[in-house]
Parts: structure tokens; sequence; C-alpha cells
């Protein structure tokens, strides 16, 4: 089997549910924010967003200078973007932070290659031959490194060293006998020298490799069909395939040769990891869905024993809210590896969304005993305890979470609403009111936090100025999310301004296919104060037949007048 060339592909870095090791600052808090940026980054970079993955990893730097693995995030995402002179001084400091690092190194070669740095690529060729001497690749890509630089008699000695360590192949054969042919190359010389070493599957990859580098997909293609030919089920063919199809939008081939890669043994199980996590951001499009969700599948099935496999295709069944089937992945792999918190966050997620709160509390607790310190976990453990009525549980669990993170305002905002609606189920709407201010107040953009406060003024009558001006905003913001647009409806019906809550009632059915019951009735209502009484009771019987089975609504309709 021919070895992989090191610097055909870049390597895709980031998922969500692996833990990464992060070199931090001293001091709690500087801490923390490293933390958040740094994942913020990773975050943003799985999203395709490197502009603001780039200025996260450039904040982490900022507040650590010693982080070398920020200096490798932000050397990723600038070369994603072209920078290519930020990335390599990027990746130099990071190299320079860890010179031991082979991942690091294999991305300077990348950059290297990009910039037409070939001396300097020899150089980390032969620092990557010191840390792995075992790796064969390496070596073949130092030799057509100094083979470009027309430095026949250094590739010489490589090759030779090819030989005494790792024995006659047909490969170093066929690659000693470019200096036969050529000994000082131009580009397009090189590559079709490269290409036309016959049976020399590794020059057919290295030759596609510089004409898509040139931008010449057409005649990267040729050659790669020309290495199918070869050996139809390298998955270093099929991942070139995959990907120049890709770009030509023939996304049934561009799966085809991924499914061909990803049933390759030889292919490492992290790249075929990386790969569906890079595909996250487009799982909205159905053809994309339903291929990832199959090759995620099968990658589960053929490695059962491996927790970030696992783990994998449950974020895909996640994003696709699949619950139950995520929940059981998720699970399965913390009986393999328990030391993974997001996906211990994720389940208790999971569970409440479902309504299992009694589970969630048990695994929360589960949790907690190996992450004591994770303010999420007490946070989603505060939420089911408090939709389990356990109220004075929930408010000791969210103060807990206040003391662990002083950072994170929207986490904080979060805490303070959830404080909101305890107090509210508490009877005590002075202390929810506050509650919610402060949320408001840590996290003025989060409009569903505001939509529940406005509604619970208005269900009390109290401030319906102030809760049609919060309604208001949200409704503006989200004028496509039917509980929004109602709870507007509902202020302004309040406050007598009856055509404006027809307006948004309106748009409330309109946006809700299910034909909620509740929103009826209250168009319903809308109607009659208008002077509309028949169309009223059309609406209100529309909402009996919808499932709302109110007394008030029965008597609204028997006795064809509106009753609080």
């Amino acid at each position: 089997m021919i070895k992989r060339c090191v610097f055909l592909f870049l390597i895709v870095v980031g998922y969500k549910a692996i833990a990464q090791v992060i070199p931090m600052p001293n001091g709690n808090r500087d801490s923390n924010m490293v933390k958040q940026l740094f994942f913020a980054g990773l975050k943003e970079k799985m999203s395709d967003n490197y502009a603001v993955a780039s200025s996260n990893f450039s904040k982490v730097v900022s507040a650590d200078p010693a982080n070398h693995a920020a200096y490798f995030e932000l050397a990723n995402a600038n070369l994603r973007m072209d920078k290519l002179a930020e990335a390599e001084q990027n990746i130099k400091q990071a190299v320079k932070l860890k010179p031991d690092n082979k991942w690091y190194l294999r991305l300077q070669a990348e950059v290297y290659k990009r910039n037409n740095r070939i001396p300097e690529l020899v150089e980390v060729f032969t620092e990557l031959i010191r840390l792995d001497a075992d790796n064969e690749a390496y070596y073949f890509d130092k030799a057509n490194a100094q083979f470009i630089l027309n430095q026949p008699d250094e590739a010489r000695k490589t090759y030779d060293s090819i030989e005494q360590k790792f024995g006659e192949s047909r490969e170093l054969t066929n690659a000693k006998r470019r200096f036969q042919q050529n000994n000082n190359p131009s580009d397009s010389d090189i590559v079709k020298l490269l290409e036309g070493n016959q049976a020399d599957l590794k020059n057919y990859l290295y030759a596609a490799g510089l004409l898509l580098q040139k931008g010449n997909d057409a005649e990267a293609l040729k050659v790669l069909l020309k290495a199918k030919g070869i050996e139809p089920n390298n998955f270093e063919v099929n991942l070139g395939l995959a990907d120049i199809y890709r770009k030509q939008k023939n996304d049934e081939l561009a799966f085809a040769s991924l499914r061909l890669a990803f049933e390759s043994p030889e292919m490492p199980i992290d790249e075929k990891v990386k790969i569906i996590a890079t595909l996250f951001s487009k799982m909205q499009q159905p053809v994309i869905a339903k291929n990832v969700t199959e090759l995620s599948k099968v990658l589960a099935e053929k490695n059962p024993t491996d927790a970030k496999v696992l783990a994998l295709y449950g974020d895909v069944l996640y994003q696709q809210n699949k619950l139950n089937d995520a929940l059981n992945q998720y699970q399965a792999a913390l009986k393999i590896n328990e030391q993974v918190y997001v996906v211990w966050e994720q389940v208790i997620n999971i569970q409440t969304l479902l309504g299992h709160y009694a589970e969630a509390i048990k695994f929360g607790d589960e949790a907690l005993t190996i992450y004591p310190n994770q303010a999420g976990l007490y946070y989603y453990m505060a939420y089911a305890l408090f939709k389990t009525g356990k109220y004075d549980s929930a408010l000791n669990n969210l103060k807990t979470v206040l003391q662990l993170d002083v950072d994170n305002k929207a986490l904080q905002a979060q805490v303070y609403a959830l404080q909101g609606d305890i107090f509210i189920n508490q009877n005590n709407f002075p202390l929810a009111k506050a509650a919610f201010e402060k949320a408001i107040a840590l996290e003025p953009d989060n409009y569903l936090i505001m939509n529940n406060y406005a509604y619970y003024l208005a269900l009390r009558n109290d401030d319906l100025d102030k809760a049609a001006q919060y309604a208001e905003k949200a409704a503006q913001a989200m004028p496509e999310n039917s509980s929004v647009t109602d709870t507007y409806a509902f202020i302004l019906f309040k406050q007598q301004k009856y055509t404006l809550a027809q307006t948004w009632i309106e748009k409330a059915l309109q946006n809700n296919s299910s034909k909620n019951g509740v929103y009826l009735e209250r168009y319903g209502d809308i109607l009659y104060m208008k002077g509309d009484k028949d169309a009223a009771l059309l609406q209100w019987k529309k909402a009996q037949q919808a499932g709302n089975v109110s007394e008030v609504l029965t008597k609204k309709i028997n006795e064809k007048k509106y009753f609080k």
C-alpha cells in the first residue's frame, strides 16, 4: 500500500465531542476567559466562520502568548482564508512554542507548500522524520521537495535512506527514474513527470495536488481518474475525487467517492471523524444530511468500541432532532469512556428536552461525581429539579452556577431567567421581576427571555407598557416564531389595541402549521372586540376542533360572547 502524502490535503481540525488539551494561563478568571474564547473559536471554525474563529483565537494569544494550540488554530483559520503570510507567522510561533508537535509541523508543511517556500519545506520534513522516523511518507515528501529545488544529489541521499530503512519498492524505483528523465524541472515538467510515472500512485497524487493548487481542477480530475484505475479502493484517491466533485456541485458522485474512501480500512478513523464533523454546518441540506447520517452510521457500526465515533454519530442524529437515537449513541459512548464532559452534558440536555426529568437528575448526580466544577451540569440539574417541583434545590444549583462561572453572561442570563420561572411558581412575583430584569440586562438580545417576561407581566396586568415594549422588540426580531408573536398579540389585546393585535395573531397562526387552539381562541377574542361576532364564533369553534377544551372557550361558544 502506498504511504500517505502528508501535505496533499489540508488537515481538518475540530470536533465538538472530543476533549482538547489547551494550555491555560495562571489565574481562574484568565483561564476561564481563554477557555471560552478557544472553544468559541472551535465552534465558529466548525461552521466555516473562519473570520470569527480567527478573531477568537487572536484574543486567546493576546491574553496568553504561550498558548501554542491557539496559534495552531489561528494558522489553520488564516490558511482557510488564504491569508498565507499571517498563517505562516502563526504556525511558526506554534512550532517555536511546541517544536516536537508533529501536527503543527504538518500544517507548517502545508503553509510552506502554499507559499512556495520549498527550502523551508525540506527542513520541516527533516524535523518530521526526526520525530517519526518510521513514517516512510515523510522521506518521500522530503525527496520530492529536494527534487523540485533541483537538488538531485540531496534527493538521491534521501532515497538511499529510504532503501536502507524500508527496503526496495516499486515506488522507490519509479521515483529514482526521475533523475534520468529530467534534472531541472519546471512546474509544468514536474506535473507531466509525476503524472507520467506509470503505476506510481504517489506521483499521481502529488501531480493532482499541484494541479489543484494551480486551480486546474479539470486536469486534476483526469489525473485522479488515472490513479483510480491503478488502485480503485485507495482512500486518498477517492478523497481527492470527492473534493473535486464537491466543487463541481455533483453531490451524488462526491458522496459515492467519499463512501468508497470510508470503506477503506487504511483510512484513519480520526480523519473520517473530522470529515463528518466539517459537514455539520451543512446538515440543513437534505442530501448532505442523508449521506452524512449513512457515513456516520457505518462508521459507528464498524467501530462499536470507539467512544468518539459513537459520540459523533450521536451528534449527527442530534442535529436532525432524532433525540432518542442520539441519546442511545451518547450513552453507549459514555460506557466506553466517561471522561468526555460534553457528552455528559448532551445526555442531560436530551433527557430534559424529552421530559425525562427524573432520569436527568439521576444522570446529573452521576456526572457531578466526575465533573464537580462544571457550571453547565448544575444548570441542567436546576432545570430538571424545577420541572419536578423541587424549587429550593433548583435555586441552590443556580447559585452554584453563578459561583462557578462568573464570566459567561449568556449562561448567567439563563440562570436568572430560570430563577424568574421558579419565583413565579413560588408566587413571589417581586423576586421574579428582579431576576428577569437581571437576565435581560446581561443579554439584551435574548428575545425568548424577553418574551417570557413580557407574558408573565401581561398575565398579571403588571406594567403593560413595559410588557408591550419587550414583546414588540421580541416580535420584531423573531416574526416567524408563533409563540413570540402570540405574546405580543395577547398584550396588545390587553391594551385594547385590537387592530394591531389582529395583525400579530394572524402572523402567529400563519407560522403555526398545527393551528394552535389557544392562538385560534385569542384570534376569536380579538375579532369579537372589533365587533365581528360571527367571525369570532367561527374561530372559537376552530379552536375547539384543534383540541382546546377549556371551560371558558365552551362558554364563549355556547353563549356567543366573550368571557375573560
